[in-house]
This record gives structure tokens, C-alpha cells and sequence, in this order.
């Protein structure tokens, strides 16, 4: 069965799970598009996107069989034009049932399958790209190593700074080595750090890349940043867009050696938590995302450079019926 959609004033946007920090983050930057109306969903109803979302569901958590009948049920009900996954765990499953979404109407801005196991995996990243853009020295085995101490070892999948350490001797690197599930081990980058936030078109083409000095970061999320302009960035995410097929928002990281030379930490295949921070450079990427993938000519506007974000909590206040206006699916 397929559902299609006739023209209308807005897009409709499915952020899921709404709690997040990709999400309510991602729902934000929507909402400043008057043409966007963005739907979240998510198991908890206390998630902060719901609650800043046009509209709202509670669905069963993605481990429950009927979380994906969840999701169809919403796609049909509010007739989804765009999905934006904003969990890692759910994107490589979320690529796979494309297709699916797609027989509902509905467009996931994410990327191939195939590009989101490399990415995921920051081993395969390395033998995928190491030839076309720079990296550290990294290895996945101990006798490999050939370089010296310090050293920096992390899980070869997952984000953020969570168990990723500096190494300084051989009594670190057996215990760390041992201790973490399925390490990587590179050379310590002791420079400034960077994250670029990039977009990448139907045909997978580099259509945007801006770039953020990460001045302050707190568990591994950027709080404070300048936005930058780099040639050699611009060509490092060029080269990446020209061996890897991505389609929609994606960014990665760069950090300086000890001689002052960028080399790639990791590539993400989705959104970022602090992806909005980019639209102090006068480009909001969520909203130019959605535009790119309903098929509207983008054109993007120069990248203001120099300005300085920085980024606070802010709380939501809710009572009782703010919770119970939640629309439940099961």
C-alpha cells in the first residue's frame, strides 16, 4: 500500500526519540522555518522535545515489537513527509526500512546502510579513508603499535568522551586495553578541536560545511565555539563526501598533532547535539535539509565566520495536563 501527498503549505517532520539531545536541539532549529511543522515521538513523556514539538506521541521504546507500527501509525495519521532519526542505536535500522517509510510517504534524511557500518565503526572509518584524508596512527592491536607514548584509546563505536583515555605508559594500555569492549588505539592529538557540520545533497554531494573551533566541551559536547573558515577543512570534507555516499546532515571531528596538522577523530552519518550551534554562520542545516530533501532548489548564503556561540540549559515547567495531553500509541 502506498500513500502519497499533495502539495501542501508545510512540511511535515517526524524528530524520533525525542529526548535526545540531537532532538530537541534538531526541533528548535526547525521551528524557526514557518513552512516546518515538526511531530516527535518517544517512550518517555517527560522527553523535553515533546514538549517543544507542534505535535506529540508516546510510543513504545525501540526495543518493543510494535515500536515500528508505532511509527507507521503517526507517518499515516499526520502524513509525514520527512523522518529524522536522532539516536545512533536506531539509524542503521532506520536506513534498512527506508523503503518502508518511504510506501507511507514519508523520506528519511539518513544515509545508506553500507555508510552508516563504516562510519558507526571507527576501525572500518580508518581503512576506508585513511589514503584520501589524514588521520591519526591507529591500531586495533597491541603488537601493531609503533609509535610513541602518549597514546589515546576509545571504543571503536560510540560517541561523545565516554571510557576514551589518554595514554601514558604500559601499565595504561593493558589495563584500558582490556577494560574497554572492542578498543581503538591511536596517536594522542594534543591541538585545538574541531567539529564541521556538513550536508550532503540527493546525489550525495557536499552542499554545506561549516566548521566550529570546539572552545569548551563538557563531556564530550561542545558548550562553547567560534565558527572558522579553513580551506584545508573544506577539502578534507570534500574528499570524505567523494568516498563516502551520505544524504542529508552528517558531521565529523578534527583535532591538531603536536606539529599543528588536522587529522580526522570520527564521522558521524546524522545530526548533531550541537549541530544548531552552525547557524550562527547564518545557515540553519536542519531546516535547509528538510527544503533539499522535499526537492526545492537550495541556495546557500556565505558562511559568516568569526562569531562565537556558546550554549545553556534551559528548562521546561509542566503540569499534570501538559503530560496527559500526550498522545499514546501502542
Amino acid at each position: 500500500m502506498k500513500y502519497y501527498r499533495d502539495m501542501k503549505n508545510k512540511y511535515n517532520v517526524l524528530v524520533v526519540p525525542a529526548g535526545s539531545g540531537m532532538a530537541y536541539s534538531a526541533i528548535n532549529k526547525l521551528k524557526e522555518d514557518s513552512k516546518i511543522n515538526v511531530i516527535s515521538a518517544d517512550a518517555d513523556k517527560l522527553a523535553p522535545g515533546l514538549y517543544l514539538s507542534n505535535k506529540a506521541y508516546k510510543i513504545p521504546p525501540f526495543s518493543d515489537k510494535k515500536f515500528y507500527d508505532s511509527l507507521l501509525t503517526i507517518i499515516k495519521k499526520e502524513e509525514v513527509d520527512i523522518i529524522i532519526p536522532a539516536l545512533d542505536p536506531i539509524l542503521l535500522d532506520f536506513s534498512i526500512k527506508r523503503k518502508l517509510f518511504r510506501s507511507y510517504g514519508a523520506i528519511t534524511l539518513i544515509s545508506n546502510s553500507n555508510t552508516i557500518k563504516i562510519t558507526r565503526d571507527k576501525w572500518l572509518t580508518y581503512k576506508k579513508l585513511k589514503n584520501h584524508v589524514p588521520f591519526p596512527n591507529s591500531f586495533i592491536a597491541l603488537h601493531d603499535i609503533n609509535i610513541d607514548y602518549p597514546l589515546f584509546i576509545k571504543p571503536r563505536e560510540g560517541s561523545g568522551s565516554k571510557n576514551t583515555y589518554k595514554i601514558i605508559n604500559c601499565k595504561d594500555l593493558d589495563f584500558y586495553f582490556n577494560s574497554i569492549h572492542n578498543p581503538i588505539i591511536q596517536e594522542y592529538l594534543p591541538g585545538k578541536e574541531y567539529t564541521v557540520d556538513c550536508l550532503a545533497d540527493k546525489q550525495g554531494n557536499l552542499a554545506v560545511c561549516i566548521s566550529r573551533e570546539r572552545i569548551e566541551t563538557k563531556c564530550g559536547i561542545s558548550i562553547k565555539g567560534k565558527i572558522v573558515k579553513f580551506a584545508e577543512i573544506q577539502e578534507i570534507a570534500q574528499k570524505i563526501t567523494e568516498n563516502l555516499k551520505f544524504f542529508g546532515p552528517f558531521f565529523f571531528q578534527l583535532k591538531e598533532d603536536q606539529c599543528g596538522k588536522l587529522k580526522i577523530m570520527e564521522i558521524n552519518p546524522r545530526i548533531s547535539g550541537t549541530m544548531s550551534l552552525s547557524s550562527a554562520s547564518g545557515i540553519n542545516i536542519h531546516s535547509l535539509a528538510v527544503r533539499m530533501a522535499m526537492g526545492e532548489k537550495i541556495s546557500i548564503l556565505p558562511i559568516k565566520s568569526g562569531i562565537y556561540v556558546t550554549r545553556y540549559w534551559e528548562d521546561i515547567y509542566l503540569e499534570d495536563e501538559d503530560i496527559s495531553n500526550i498522545t499514546e500509541i501502542n
